[in-house]
C-alpha cells in the first residue's frame, strides 16, 4: 500500500490560486514514495491548471535526475514533459511571464484611461486663440505633473 500521506505532503508544495488554473504542484522527493504516484497524477482530482512537476531533491547533476526518471521501475511511466528541473524552470518562466503580461496590460489599461479621462476634461471647440493657447498650457501642465 502505497504511503499517500507523504506523497500528499509532497504534493502540495505549489503556488495556489483560488481557481486553480495558474496553480503549478511540484511533487518533491518523487524517489521516496514512487507507489502510486503515476496514477495521482494522472487522475488530477485536485483543479492543478498547471499540471504537476516531479523532482528528486539534493542531486548534484540533473543527469542523475533525468536517469532516475528514465530507469525507476515506477518512476519511468511518468510522461517525461512534467519531470525534472529543467521543466520546472521552464513552467515557472512561463508562469511569471504572464503573470507580468497581465499586470503591464492593466497598467496600461489603467494609464489610457486616465489620460482618456483627461482628454474628455478638454475643452471640445475651441473657437479662439485664447482658448486655443488655454487649452495648450492645461496639456503642458498635465505632462509636466506626469
Amino acid at each position: 500500500m502505497p504511503n499517500y500521506t507523504l506523497i500528499e505532503r509532497h504534493f502540495y508544495k505549489s503556488c495556489g490560486h483560488k481557481t486553480g488554473e495558474k496553480t503549478l504542484a511540484v511533487v518533491t522527493k518523487a524517489d521516496k514514495a514512487p507507489e502510486g504516484l503515476h496514477e495521482k497524477l494522472t487522475a488530477n482530482d485536485v483543479n492543478i491548471g498547471l499540471g504537476y512537476v516531479c523532482v528528486r531533491n539534493r542531486i548534484g547533476v540533473e543527469s542523475n535526475e533525468a536517469k532516475l526518471f528514465q530507469t525507476h521501475l515506477l518512476l519511468f511511466k511518468i510522461d517525461k514533459s512534467i519531470v525534472g528541473i529543467p521543466v520546472l524552470a521552464q513552467k515557472l518562466i512561463q508562469l511569471q511571464a504572464a503573470s507580468i503580461s497581465e499586470i503591464l496590460l492593466k497598467k496600461i489599461n489603467n494609464k489610457l484611461g486616465s489620460q482618456l479621462s483627461e482628454l474628455d476634461k478638454l475643452t471640445k471647440n475651441l473657437t479662439s486663440v485664447a482658448d486655443a493657447m488655454s487649452a495648450f498650457m492645461h496639456i503642458i501642465g498635465l505632462a509636466k505633473s506626469d
